[in-house]
């Protein structure tokens, strides 16, 4: 029997490849001025993406019945696969030939060489070499609740700390490797995987759908004084420990998780879905593309950005994906 697919899974990716190229296309309209204005709204707004990216992952492999090594591996497998070939493209195209490729790969993986958003796969790829045995333990909703709980503890102490010291301590740790924060919200996802559907519609209100969406709208000028006036950083990063975002995170994931969306007639949104991890991977190339040729002298430039990295990378994707071979290294 043919597995149904779920277009609000489709519609959360969109969703959190645009807030990802918001982080990198907004933060230079205000980030010298330290200012409110609509770019910061944005950037904040961003700050989601990233969590909601781990909980669909998390949604749909813990929310197997069964994980096996070969299976796991084979992912493994295709995110080298892709990371090792974009690298070397631009290795090849910039003549760093001085430089050793293999280093580059695994650099890109850890915050570094030519894709510094390629953290994530670095990530991804450690929290899915546990999933074997992560599976095999979260055997109850008791567990999932008690590693949970024993997360959001360990956040919070983050968040004490970042108070305290008035600055935020997980600076001090590449991104690929705050596997605390990344295991909570994948595992979270699994924990709602757990859950029929229909019990999670009928759980979660409208009022609570209500509150989500105030709280989504609310917490970019919030996240924005602590990011001020606290943390003296601004960078949108050191929030995914922060319970605020936690409960946003969780609130946006149900309220989409829970809308009725026809797949027949929803076809673009499993269209731009196929391309979200295309457009994760090219974009910051794309913003290279306006930054040589128009640049940020005139009023608005920095919207417009955001538009053209985000329409231009979508429409590279879509061309790629038709092209043999190709459609493979934007597709994971």
């Amino acid at each position: 029997m043919k597995k149904t697919r779920n277009t609000n899974l489709d519609l959360l990716k969109i969703m959190s490849c645009v807030g990802v190229v918001l982080l990198h296309t907004t933060i230079s309209g205000f980030k010298d001025t330290e200012s409110w204005n609509y770019l910061t709204f944005l950037y904040y707004l961003g700050t989601y993406s990233i969590p909601l990216f781990f909980m669909v992952n998390g949604y749909l492999l813990l929310g197997k019945n069964e994980i096996s090594y070969s299976y796991i591996l084979q992912k493994v497998k295709w995110i080298f696969i892709t990371v090792s070939i974009w690298s070397l493209i631009i290795w090849i195209y910039k003549r760093d030939f001085s430089e050793n490729p293999i280093r580059i790969i695994l650099d890109s993986l850890i915050q570094k060489g030519y894709f510094f958003q390629f953290w994530f796969f670095g990530a991804l790829i450690i929290i899915y070499l546990c999933l074997p045995i992560l599976k095999k333990f979260l055997n109850s909703i008791n567990r999932y609740l008690l590693i949970l709980t024993l997360l959001v503890i360990i956040g919070l102490m983050f968040e004490l700390t970042n108070y305290l010291l008035q600055k935020p301590v997980q600076f001090y740790v590449i991104q690929t490797f705050r596997l605390w924060t990344w295991f909570f919200y994948y595992i979270l996802g699994g924990f709602l995987a757990q859950f029929n559907l229909d019990i999670l519609k009928k759980c979660f209100k409208s009022w609570m759908k209500v509150i989500t969406v105030v709280l989504l709208f609310a917490s970019p000028l919030i996240l924005f004084v602590i990011a001020k006036d606290i943390h003296h950083n601004l960078f949108a990063e050191y929030f995914y420990d922060s319970i605020l975002v936690k409960a946003v995170s969780l609130g946006t994931f149900l309220t989409v998780l829970t809308f009725d969306l026809n797949t027949d007639k929803n076809r673009w949104i499993i269209n731009l879905s196929n391309q979200t991890m295309g457009v994760f991977v090219i974009h910051t190339y794309i913003m290279k593309v306006w930054e040589k040729l128009v640049g940020f002298s005139f009023a608005g430039a920095h919207f417009l950005f955001a538009i053209f990295t985000l329409s231009i990378s979508f429409i590279v994707v879509g061309i790629l994906l038709k092209i043999p071979y190709f459609n493979r290294i934007v597709k994971l």
